[in-house]
C-alpha cells in the first residue's frame, strides 16, 4: 500500500507541475498519431503467499504493439493509446522434482499519460493503463504447451512510471515500469518493465 501511495502522489506531482508549465507556455506540444512497437521483461506477485518451493521470476513478452494520440483534457495533456500489451513471468518449483513454466497471458489494454518535459529530447510520464484478456499460454519444461482459455475476460489495470526520449522528430523510444493493481484471476497482480520504440506521423 505504500508504494501505491508513493506512485498517486508522484502522478499527482506530475499533473501539477505540467499544469504550472502550461501557465508560461500556452500551447504544449504534442504528437499527433502515432504506432509503436516493442515488448516487455514481465513479472507478477501472488496475492497469498508462496511456498518456499516456489518462486516466480521475469521472462520477455512480445510483442507489445499498439497506437498513439496526443489530446488535451481540459488544461491537462495527455498522449493515450490502445494496444496489444502481454503480460508474463516464470513459475519455478522444486517439491518432488523441479517444474518450470513460462506463461504469457494475451491482453489488448488502453492507457494514458500525463507527459513532463525535462529537456527538448527528453519526457517523464505518469498514467494509468487498463485492460482485458484474450486468453494465454503456458510452456511447460519447454516443452508442452496448454492454452489458457478460462482467463478469457479478466481485466487487469494498474499504473505507469517512465520516460521517454525523442531521436527525431518522428521517432522516439520509451520506457515505463507498470504496476498492477488488479488481483488478477484472484491470484496474481502482474508488474514489469515495458519498452517500445514509437513512430509519429
Amino acid at each position: 500500500m505504500k508504494h501505491i501511495l508513493k506512485m498517486f502522489l508522484a502522478f499527482a506531482t506530475l499533473v501539477v507541475a505540467q499544469d504550472s508549465t502550461m501557465n508560461v507556455e500556452k500551447e504544449p506540444s504534442l504528437p499527433g498519431w502515432g504506432v509503436y512497437i516493442g515488448g516487455a521483461f514481465g513479472n507478477a506477485t501472488t496475492v497469498d503467499d508462496l511456498p518456499d518451493e516456489v518462486k516466480l521470476e521475469s521472462r520477455l513478452v512480445l510483442p507489445n504493439i499498439g497506437v498513439t494520440k496526443g489530446l488535451m483534457l481540459g488544461p491537462v495533456p495527455l498522449i493515450v493509446g490502445f494496444g496489444y500489451h502481454p503480460r508474463g513471468y516464470t513459475y519455478k518449483s522444486n517439491f518432488d522434482y523441479a517444474v518450470e513454466a513460462d506463461y504469457q497471458i494475451d491482453m489488448v489494454d488502453f492507457w494514458a499519460t500525463v507527459p513532463y518535459p525535462v529537456s527538448d529530447r527528453a519526457i517523464l510520464q505518469a498514467g494509468f493503463l487498463v485492460g482485458t484478456c484474450l486468453g494465454g499460454k503456458v510452456i511447460i519444461d519447454g516443452e508442452d504447451d496448454i492454452d489458457l482459455e478460462e482467463i478469457e475476460g479478466e481485466p487487469d489495470f494498474g499504473i505507469m512510471l517512465g520516460g521517454g526520449f525523442a531521436i527525431t522528430e518522428q521517432v522516439g523510444v520509451n520506457c515505463a515500469y507498470y504496476i498492477g493493481l488488479a488481483e488478477f484471476d484472484d491470484i496474481y497482480k502482474f508488474n514489469g518493465l515495458v519498452f517500445n520504440l514509437g513512430y509519429n506521423f
